[in-house]
């Protein structure tokens, strides 16, 4: 399949929408737990992402400046950025607007087709930027198109497992490890960032995370900032709104987790939800719920950021998707 073919297959060669609005389309199936693709189209805004799950990003047309890992790189079509559960990445600017795709895939669910391949997890990582081959291309190209309604639930796990088989050979390697090679300045961002994970209702202050990591306010921001792309409270937020995404999916109602995640009422939520992600919590839950038999751990997921592309609306369509 070429490169023109597998935009075509996934509609990104063609014009969604008259006025070249931005798409946001959310894919899952109830029936797999722990799998979701989210798909940008026509797509013009920077955006930060923060991952509760291990996550995906491979642009089908958009360009732009990504920074992760603390670096920064060039995303355009045939790379692919991978994320670890509790890591942010950050598209600082857009080269060109275009369409891409992100598979979100729970922890234990990826580690459960890793095993497979008896690979500990503990001691490897996923690379933070690669320049994918054409196989990787076409394996990650498939496990996009089937995780949506239609393909039988064996054609899912089926892509599954073939995108794992390539990914452990083009995208894992040693992790680094070793705490004793952290320094100084990011152990205290590490644990304004402990603080922040416990805090999910924001009433926690600076002062009291510059207390907590034993640095002065004006450090605890500057080293949180250099270790993680974005000042406590933005990323915070990202927490929350991450934390709800994942309520929402096994089915709890909008109101209540506005109520849990510590937002002042429901429209206060909702506009928050929807700078981000571009989607209304109410749009967001009618996808489908996740189900509950594994609960994954308490980290954040993937959202989007403010921008000019707000005022583009969303609808939500015959098959269960966001658009």
């Amino acid at each position: 399949m070429t490169g023109e073919e597998a935009n075509e297959a996934l509609g990104y060669g063609r014009t969604e929408a008259a006025n070249g609005a931005e798409i946001v389309s959310f894919h899952r199936r109830t029936e797999l737990a722990g799998l979701e693709v989210r798909s940008l189209k026509n797509s013009a805004r920077t955006f930060r992402s923060y991952s509760t799950d291990f996550e995906f990003f491979a642009p089908s047309t958009w360009h732009g400046e990504v920074w992760h890992r603390r670096r920064q790189a060039v995303m355009e079509p045939g790379w692919v950025l991978c994320a670890h559960p509790g890591e942010a990445f950050l598209a600082r600017r857009v080269i060109r607007p275009g369409a891409g795709n992100f598979l979100t895939i729970d922890a234990q669910v990826f580690h459960d087709y890793l095993s497979e391949h008896q690979k500990p997890a503990s001691t490897l990582q996923l690379r933070a930027f690669t320049q994918t081959s054409r196989l990787l291309s076409q394996k990650l190209l498939e496990v996009f198109q089937v995780v949506r309604p239609g393909p039988s639930t064996l054609e899912v796990q089926s892509a599954l497992v073939e995108f794992v088989n390539v990914m452990v050979v083009e995208l894992l390697e040693e992790s680094p490890g070793g705490a004793a090679s952290i320094d100084a300045g990011l152990r205290a961002a590490a644990r304004v960032r402990e603080c922040l994970h416990y805090d999910t209702t924001a009433t926690i202050d600076l002062s009291t995370l510059a207390r907590q990591a034993g640095v002065s306010r004006y450090q605890a921001l500057r080293m949180f900032k250099r270790r993680y792309g974005l000042p406590p409270h933005t990323y915070q937020l990202s927490v929350r709104i991450a934390l709800a995404q994942r309520a929402l999916r096994e089915g709890q109602q909008p109101v209540h987790v506005a109520a849990q995640y510590g937002f002042v009422d429901q429209s206060h939520f909702t506009r928050h939800f929807k700078r981000l992600l571009g989607v209304t919590p109410a749009q967001y839950a009618r996808v489908g719920a996740r189900s509950h038999a594994s609960k994954p751990p308490p980290f954040p997921e993937p959202f989007m950021s403010k921008s000019a592309a707000d005022r583009h609306s969303s609808r939500v369509t015959d098959y269960g998707t966001l658009a």
